[in-house]
């Protein structure tokens, strides 16, 4: 709720999603079932998220050259910048959370979550 309420205009939950994924993940494009599946969501749900960042600017659709009927998503400048002003947006919640909580105890268990996470990727589709 508190990242909701400080997203730029025109940015959704699910768009900062779309954005800090390709970002976080060095992915300079990525196909829209390639982001469903990252994303766990259906094509469908990223589908409508990718048209309203479109409309927004925040991306841009294109071709893919490889699949005349598939479609390569694109950050643009607008993009970039939107997701930065959501991640500043939330510096005084990250502050918080860095001075209440046992940074050392996170540090040792870190390793161990990511590699949860990366076995639930990996497994997904079973």
């Amino acid at each position: 709720a508190f990242l909701v309420r400080r997203l730029p205009r025109g940015l959704s939950l699910a768009g900062f999603g779309v954005l800090n994924h390709m970002v976080r993940m060095g992915q300079e494009t990525a196909s829209p079932a390639a982001l469903a599946r990252a994303l766990q969501v259906t094509r469908g749900a990223v589908t409508g998220v990718l048209r309203k960042l479109s409309a927004e600017g925040f991306i841009t659709l294109e071709p893919d050259p490889k699949d005349g009927r598939g479609k390569k998503v694109r950050l643009t400048p607008d993009g970039y910048a939107a997701r930065q002003a959501a991640l500043d947006a939330t510096a005084p919640l990250v502050a918080r959370f860095e001075s209440e909580m046992d940074l050392a105890a996170i540090r040792r268990i870190h390793p161990e979550l990511r590699r949860i996470r990366e076995y639930l990727d990996n497994n997904r589709d079973l």
